[in-house]
């Protein structure tokens, strides 16, 4: 018999399609141009299971932490990555007719511990939260992603070093030069600058960032930082300047300083994006956009800056 699903892919698209069987694992190049692993979701899965698969979808390259009463759950090579680098026991639940999934999950309240060391791994953790109570409505509880953390996006103040600040850094090149903006979301600082490309390395060494975000083309970059490469539509000008402008319910760029910085501009425009996606809700929570300079800064080649021990290892 012929089922008809739906599977949300990344980038939010959703695409429609036929297949005969019951459940059924494999690999499938969309026509956006997409590679993604996906689960057929019919009657033998059970509607928690189809919950999470939708969920998941939305988020393929995050660990998905998914509320179930006292505990967060992770399933699939979610659960083997959170059972290999928390050490906690991995099982295995099942979840429909003939369907077993792998299983690890952590209490809720040690939440901040498990979460510091994923993190600190290098992983992206999705927070899945329950939206309702059992009961409040019919059939299962809501759920849905509240946050996405990753090292540049944490704000648990257990979590965070209080003697230095956490950057998120977004960075884009050009031919000549470069544009910087940074954000910790902790604080709510914000500023951006456009610079020659030979200065690029010294002020993100200066910055310490915990997290780069950058686009698909942007070369290797010689931090020691983790780098989140995002489609490079997101570092357009146009894309960029309007989130800057509506964010900031403003009507041009000039009270900003960055009027005539156009790299400037994407980099802060595509951080201001990121957090919008990951954080719902924290972007509200930072301060004016403001413009810096580099020339104000007396610059040092990188061996005077290690022989001042001014950047930590």
């Amino acid at each position: 018999m012929s089922v008809t699903e739906e599977v949300i892919i990344y980038q939010w698209s959703v695409v429609s399609f036929q297949i005969s069987g019951m459940d059924w694992r494999g690999t499938y190049l969309m026509s956006a141009g997409f590679l993604v692993e996906c689960e057929v979701m019919n009657e033998g899965s059970t509607p928690i299971r189809q919950q999470y698969l939708t969920i998941k979808g939305k988020y393929p390259h995050a660990i998905v932490l998914f509320r179930l009463g006292d505990f967060y759950e992770t399933f699939d090579d979610d659960a083997k990555t959170v059972s290999r680098e928390l050490n906690i026991v991995l099982t295995s639940r099942e979840m429909g007719k003939g369907n077993r999934v792998p299983l690890a999950g952590i209490p809720y309240h040690a939440l901040d511990n498990y979460l510091s060391r994923l993190v600190n791994a290098g992983h992206k953790v999705a927070i899945c939260e329950q939206l309702t109570q059992p009961g409040e409505t019919k059939g299962i509880v809501q759920r849905d992603i509240v946050r996405v953390v990753t090292p540049g996006t944490v704000i648990e103040p257990g979590l965070l070093d209080s003697k230095v600040n956490n950057y998120l850094v977004s960075l884009v090149t050009g031919d000549k030069e470069a544009g910087i903006a940074y954000i910790d979301i902790s604080t709510g600082e914000f500023a951006a600058t456009q610079l020659p490309l030979e200065r690029m390395n010294t002020e993100l060494k200066r910055l310490n960032p915990s997290e780069i975000i950058t686009g698909e083309g942007t070369g290797d970059i010689d931090i020691k930082a983790p780098v989140t490469r995002l489609d490079t539509y997101r570092f357009e000008y146009e894309i960029a300047r309007e989130a800057i402008l509506n964010h900031y319910h403003a009507a041009s760029l000039e009270g900003f300083g960055c009027g005539n910085l156009p790299l400037a501009v994407r980099a802060a425009g595509a951080i201001i994006h990121y957090i919008q996606e990951t954080q719902k809700g924290a972007a509200g929570q930072l301060s004016g956009l403001s413009t810096y300079s580099t020339e104000t800064f007396m610059p040092l080649d990188e061996q005077t800056l290690t022989n001042l021990e001014v950047f930590t290892s």
